[in-house]
């Protein structure tokens, strides 16, 4: 809670007449006081301890108050303590600058009065609880911040999936259709596609149910981002029991390859289609398409070609795969 907070001044002074004093001062004013007798013993308890505010002597042996405050000043975690420092030596403008550039926020005079003092530590506290308010509001705005941002991309995330099966959906396919047919165009690499259906599958639902049939889909949807494997092939569910594969740098012996390993592993699972007209597991037809994306051939030609394969591996008798290379129908125009 903000005000269970208790404030930490640091008395740095070689005199112990001094540290008494102070610290007596400072007793009714509900802060913690810590003394230090010389510059190192100040920096060995900054660095244990989390100070608030410092009230530094300038003239002490060996290591005076500008070179304890030039170390701080150096250090991430300390360089932002206020700083006010204690002097009875000159208080020409010079001399003030440099503490000030050192990083101190006020000056005491020696002999230093009782109000002043107190005024002065009441008023460099209070703004200091206030900066501590405000950042801690500000980290947990900044955590707020951050989970609307994770809470945002899972949502953009889920919105580009298919809520049954995982794998991406028609219109993420739609998107990335067109820029893998754009990016292969400009490189002329080959850009396939297989078109894929289960057979039987409204029997298989009628048979076992939709829940089952559910399963069923997202074996197969497994079962297929397995198999196609590289990282930068694509799998989309296009719409009921049909997905789509996108294989960039692929030719057409290579896609062959590919979706006939679909199609035997998809078989391979073994599940139970006793209505199936062909086979007593589930099985899958595949269409292919290839070409390398040119003016000579239409971005939808790619895609109505690959489903024109599906339906002749279904009218084939199913369970197989059908294709056409189009680079190879284009030169023979």
């Amino acid at each position: 809670m903000e005000n269970e907070y208790i404030s930490t001044v640091l008395i740095v002074d070689d005199t112990e007449a001094n540290l008494i004093a102070l610290s007596a001062l400072l007793e009714s004013e509900d802060v913690n006081v810590l003394q230090a007798r010389s510059g190192n013993e100040a920096l060995k308890i900054i660095l244990t301890n989390k100070i608030d505010i410092i009230l530094l002597d300038v003239q002490m042996p060996d290591m005076d108050g500008f070179e304890v405050a030039e170390i701080l000043r150096g250090n991430n975690k300390t360089k932002t303590i206020p700083i006010i420092f204690i002097t009875a030596i000159s208080k020409e403008e010079e001399y003030i600058f440099k503490g000030y550039e050192l990083g101190a926020v006020d000056y005491l005079y020696k002999p230093i009065r009782n109000e002043l003092l107190k005024s002065k530590i009441k008023v460099f506290l209070r703004l200091n609880k206030q900066a501590k308010i405000i950042e801690e509001k500000n980290s947990k705005l900044e955590m707020i911040i951050n989970e609307l941002k994770e809470k945002k991309d899972e949502i953009s995330r889920l919105a580009r999936l298919d809520g049954l099966t995982g794998v991406f959906n028609r219109r993420v396919f739609d998107e990335n259709f067109g820029n893998e047919w754009a990016r292969c165009f400009r490189n002329k690499k080959y850009l396939s596609v297989i078109m894929i259906d289960i057979d039987f599958f409204k029997q298989y639902n009628d048979t076992y149910g939709h829940l089952v049939g559910d399963d069923a889909l997202i074996l197969v949807a497994k079962e297929i981002v397995k198999t196609v494997g590289r990282s930068y092939d694509e799998v989309f569910r296009y719409g009921g029991e049909e997905f789509v594969v996108l294989l960039p740098n692929t030719d057409y012996q290579g896609a062959i390859f590919i979706a006939e390993n679909i199609r035997k592993n998809i078989e391979k699972l073994e599940i139970e289609h006793r209505n199936s007209e062909i086979a007593k597991y589930l099985t899958v037809s595949l269409g292919i398409s290839t070409c390398v994306p040119s003016d000579n051939i239409e971005k939808m030609t790619l895609l109505d070609i690959a489903d024109n394969m599906l339906y002749d591996a279904k009218r084939s008798g199913r369970n197989r795969t059908t294709g056409k290379n189009l680079d190879k129908l284009m030169n023979n125009i």
